[in-house]
C-alpha cells in the first residue's frame, strides 16, 4: 500500500484487518442526475425534466500480500461480497450504501502477492450516521445537505397530525406507536421483531426533510416523536 493510499472501511471494519489494502487514494465520485431534454419545434432551447440521481459505480484497486495469495483472496471475496456500507478514514462522518459488488479477475504473478479491482455499485448519496432525536414540542431541524427521507416513530393514544413544514401526516386510531419510514415508504409497528402493517393508519405522503429549515409540530393524541433525519449529501 502506498503511504498516501486511502484507508477503506466495509461495514465499519477496515479492509486492512483482512490484509486487503487499497493501492491508491480513492477518487471522490459524484452521482449523475437523470435529466430528460425534449426539443419542441419553434421553441428556443429544450424543455428540461429532472429526475433522481443514478447509482455510482466506484472502482477500487486492492492488493493482498500473504503466504498464499489464492487462499487469502478466497477469504477476501467472502468479506467483500457482504459489503453493505462503505466509508473512508479521512471522511468517516459519512458512508455510502453498497447495492452490489463486482470483483474482477485477480492478477497473481507471484505466490505471495496479488492485486485486483472491486467495482462497488453505490446508492447516489453519502449518509451521515445520525442519533435518534426525541421531539416533545415544536422543533426546527436544519438540513444542510440534500433533501432527506427520515424515519419517524410516533407515540400515539388515538388520532393526531404531524406537521413538517407544509407537509401534513395524519395518524388515525393508533394505540401505542407507529413507525414511518420514508425510504421504505412503509408505516408499521415493530414489537420484538414482530412487524404489524399500519399503512392504513397513516394518511398523507411519506415526509421528506427539505434543504434548510424544517419546522416540526404535532397535535391531537400524539405525545412525542422519535426522528432519525437520515441527513445525506450528494
Amino acid at each position: 500500500m502506498k503511504l498516501n493510499a486511502s484507508k477503506v472501511k466495509i461495514n465499519s471494519v477496515y479492509t486492512e484487518e483482512y490484509n486487503i489494502h487499497p493501492k491508491n487514494r480513492i477518487e471522490i465520485p459524484t452521482p449523475e442526475q437523470d435529466i430528460e431534454y425534449k426539443e419542441i419545434k419553434g421553441r428556443n432551447g429544450s424543455l428540461t425534466r429532472k429526475y433522481g440521481f443514478k447509482d455510482i459505480p466506484l472502482p477500487v484497486h486492492f492488493t493482498i500480500r500473504e503466504e498464499s495469495f489464492k487462499k487469502a483472496f478466497r477469504k477476501a471475496k467472502m468479506y467483500l461480497f457482504n459489503a453493505k456500507k462503505l466509508s473512508f478514514d479521512d471522511d468517516d462522518e459519512v458512508h455510502y450504501k453498497v447495492k452490489s459488488v463486482q470483483i474482477e479477475t485477480a492478477e497473481n504473478l507471484v505466490e505471495r502477492f496479488g492485486e485486483f479491482t472491486v467495482i462497488f455499485t453505490l446508492d447516489p448519496f453519502q449518509y451521515e450516521t445520525n442519533p435518534i432525536q426525541t421531539i416533545t414540542g415544536p422543533t426546527t431541524l436544519n438540513n444542510q445537505g440534500y433533501e432527506s427521507e427520515p424515519y419517524i416513530k410516533a407515540h400515539v393514544t388515538g388520532t393526531g397530525k404531524v406537521y413538517i413544514g407544509e407537509q401534513v401526516i395524519t395518524i388515525k386510531d393508533v394505540n401505542g406507536t407507529i413507525e414511518i419510514d420514508s425510504t421504505m415508504m412503509n408505516a408499521y409497528r415493530n414489537e420484538n421483531g414482530l412487524i404489524t402493517n399500519l399503512n392504513n393508519k397513516m394518511i398523507g405522503d411519506f415526509p421528506v426533510l427539505v434543504s434548510g429549515s424544517n419546522v416540526i409540530k404535532f397535535d391531537g393524541d400524539i405525545t412525542k416523536l422519535e426522528i432519525n433525519p437520515r441527513w445525506r449529501w450528494i
